[in-house]
């Protein structure tokens, strides 16, 4: 038996697809929070296996994965098409399950067994969009210059082109804000620029990396 949470908005007919849901899965306990009320969610008495969050209901996925970065509790999300599309946001978070809002029940239930099992599951839908993204990072004469930046250095450059802050970079790689601060400062050094807009700006230019 497993604890599995739901954070979903306020759309009926989401609110269907949960009970059918449910009573395939009798054996585990399932609860459903609204997202506006997600505090409820993180002080809840028992402890969630799985949390799968709805991202059409405006959810800080950021906020959740730092709440359980130190648990056991896996995280999946349900994308919308327009979220699939816009697959980079979501790859670089430790997630158990990428769910599609146009699965049918079944498949919804399957790819949960599938997380239960220990795998990572991706709907087909999605799984088409990371094959896209791979395709054009492989195939888009991305040319990195050997010993320009460290490997953390292209890391921490990365973050900057999706557009985090200080301390969602450091969030992200598990590092200090000071330690972020030093590697961009190096970074603005090595590439010649004078801030950090400029930097992004000469990596998309360059192809070192692709939105």
């Amino acid at each position: 038996m497993s604890v599995i949470s739901f954070v979903m908005g306020t759309e009926v007919h989401k609110e269907t697809i949960l009970e059918m849901v449910k009573e395939r899965l009798q054996n585990d306990e399932i609860y459903v929070y609204k997202s506006a009320f997600i505090d409820d969610l993180f002080e809840a008495s028992k402890e969630s296996d799985l949390v799968i969050l709805d991202m059409e209901a405006c959810i800080s996925i950021r906020e959740v994965t730092r709440h359980y970065r130190f648990s056991n509790t896996k995280i999946a999300v349900i994308l919308s098409d327009e979220q699939v599309n816009a697959i980079n946001d979501y790859i670089h978070y430790d997630l158990a399950g990428l769910f599609s809002v146009d699965m049918s029940v079944q498949e919804f239930v399957q790819g949960i067994e599938y997380i239960r099992k220990g795998k990572t599951y991706i709907h087909p839908i999605v799984a088409v969009a990371l094959f896209e993204k791979y395709r054009q990072i492989t195939q888009g004469d991305i040319h990195r210059p050997i010993g320009l930046l460290t490997r953390r250095e292209w890391e921490i450059l990365g973050e900057l082109v999706q557009g985090f802050q200080n301390g969602e970079i450091a969030a992200n790689l598990d590092i200090s804000d000071k330690t972020v601060k030093n590697h961009i400062t190096s970074i603005l050094s090595k590439l010649g620029v004078k801030d950090r807009t400029n930097a992004v700006l000469l990596a998309l230019k360059e192809r070192w990396f692709y939105l």
